[in-house]
């Protein structure tokens, strides 16, 4: 007969056999720091810090404990073999015999469910589960606010194990959606446990329903990604590739989303270099700002370029339209950006802050480079940011007040007259190689060295034009800026 009931509030059977909730009290908090280590030694100093967990024990706690002990000898039955507490100097033993305390009965259930479980036998498993999780009357030890040391998370990671047993079993057994149910109450209960989240990919697929299956699986992916910064591991991959026939769970080939590197590019080397410095430190974030006309996009572009090696897992490229007036709304962007990395539409939050966290909680696994060309304000990026991990970004506005904490910033201004000249006799090609320097010269200073006005100059000499379309400004007859 259980005599000792730890698996909710504390409980007893005194000697007339019936069960007695002990409530609060000093007697409760010796009796709750014995159950603890059942037949082990506990030091009488343990036992005062646990009887006087948040003041200062009084001069006469020894004395007192043992006034406590003598009340609880008085209320307890004997032992089969004599005393149930036993003492010696300095210190005092509950002596518990197999089946008496309910912990120690359910921690036995769990292992011959395990056992049961690995010989085939769901259905000897499922029911040793069942009858240990029915002992759980609330949380172990509930109201008491002791210091139990990890006591209490023992007992509740036991629990966990019991209802993964119970779920196994269901699942063995041909009852998914029961082993659904357990299954989801679970990873509520312990989001980090990946073998949870396969079996519940499983039972999902078991009931024929693909979309919660893989609504289960990026779930996980998303909380192993923001709480540990690691990838599925071998049991949620096999779930996966056990819902799709076997195929490898659906990692897209990165994306390549840079524009196309900015032709015959000329001269900004200082710029290039801080860019390329500022996309290995932290927070791995580059503001490029600067007037109309003034290569932001073209600067920016081709540092993209050069550090594309470095960020094997894809490149992105959005244009935010800060300066048309219309600027794109993070949210879209961020929707645009999870169906890109392999987020169903239909898993796609409607929530801004939740994208915004999900499209973190992706990045924090991931090495990416971004690239957010014309942006507003820093509102309207800082949702894009990652907060962690290795990715970088790089932004282009045109305000100079585009402020991003932490972030590099590189101020464009117009071409040294001598990159100028040079840009301008590439682009114009053999018309610009046989052009006068004096006519050069006069040419850089009209477009008042910016490279925008440069290009299209350049293309207006005669020459085909040989520039993005993204960097063309329609400008009035003599105005170059």
């Amino acid at each position: 007969m259980v005599l000792f009931q730890v698996l909710g509030p504390l409980e007893v059977r005194g000697r007339d056999g019936l069960a007695c909730r002990l409530g609060g009290g000093k007697p409760v908090a010796v009796l709750a720091a014995l159950l603890v280590r059942p037949n082990g030694w506990v030091a009488v100093d343990r036992l005062i810090e646990a009887t006087w967990p948040e003041q200062d024990a009084p001069a006469s706690a020894e004395a007192n404990l043992k006034t406590y002990l003598w009340r609880l000898r008085r209320l307890l039955p004997r032992h089969d073999d004599g005393a149930r507490i036993e003492s010696r100097p300095g210190a005092y033993r509950l002596r518990v015999a197999p089946g008496e305390l309910d912990a120690q009965c359910a921690a036995e259930a769990a292992d011959a469910a395990r056992h049961a479980l690995a010989e085939g036998a769901a259905a000897t498993a499922f029911e040793l589960a069942t009858e240990a999780l029915g002992r759980w009357c609330g949380r172990p030890y509930e109201g008491l606010g002791l210091d139990l040391g990890d006591a209490v998370a023992k007992l509740d990671d036991l629990r966990r194990e019991l209802w993964a047993c119970l779920a196994e079993a269901q699942l063995e057994l041909g009852r998914p959606a029961d082993a659904v149910t357990t299954l989801r109450s679970l990873t509520s209960d312990d989001p980090l446990r990946e073998d949870a989240w396969a079996r519940l990919v499983r039972a999902w697929h078991v009931l024929g329903r693909p979309a919660q299956a893989l609504a289960a699986y990026h779930e996980a992916r998303r909380v192993l990604a923001a709480e540990l910064g690691v990838r599925p591991g071998p049991e949620l991959a096999d779930a996966f590739r056990a819902m799709h026939g076997g195929a490898r769970p659906a990692e897209r080939p990165p994306r390549r989303e840079l524009p196309r590197d900015t032709p015959l590019f000329t001269g900004r080397g200082r710029e290039l270099e801080i860019l390329d410095v500022a996309c290995t430190g932290n927070p791995r974030v580059a503001v490029v700002t600067g007037p109309a006309g003034a290569g932001k996009t073209a600067l920016a572009v081709h540092a993209a370029h050069r550090l594309a090696a470095r960020f094997p897992d894809g490149q992105f490229s959005v244009d935010l339209r800060g300066a048309a007036g219309s600027p794109v709304p993070a949210a879209t962007v961020l929707a645009r950006l999870l169906h890109s990395i392999g987020i169903p539409p239909a898993l796609v939050p409607a929530d801004v802050d939740e994208r915004a966290a999900l499209w973190r909680s992706e990045l924090a696994f991931r090495r990416v480079l971004l690239l957010f060309d014309d942006v507003a304000d820093a509102a309207q990026v800082e949702p894009l940011l990652p907060a962690t991990g290795s990715s970088a970004v790089l932004i282009t506005g045109r305000t100079g007040d585009l402020h991003v904490d932490g972030a590099v910033h590189v101020r464009l201004g117009p071409l040294p007259p001598a990159e100028a000249a040079t840009l301008f006799r590439a682009v114009a090609g053999e018309r610009g190689a046989g052009a006068d320097e004096p006519v050069v010269a006069a040419t850089v200073r009209r477009c008042h060295g910016l490279p925008g006005a440069l290009r299209e100059a350049a293309a207006a000499s005669g020459t085909p034009a040989v520039h993005p379309l993204w960097t063309i400004r329609r400008r009035e007859p003599g105005k170059v800026a």
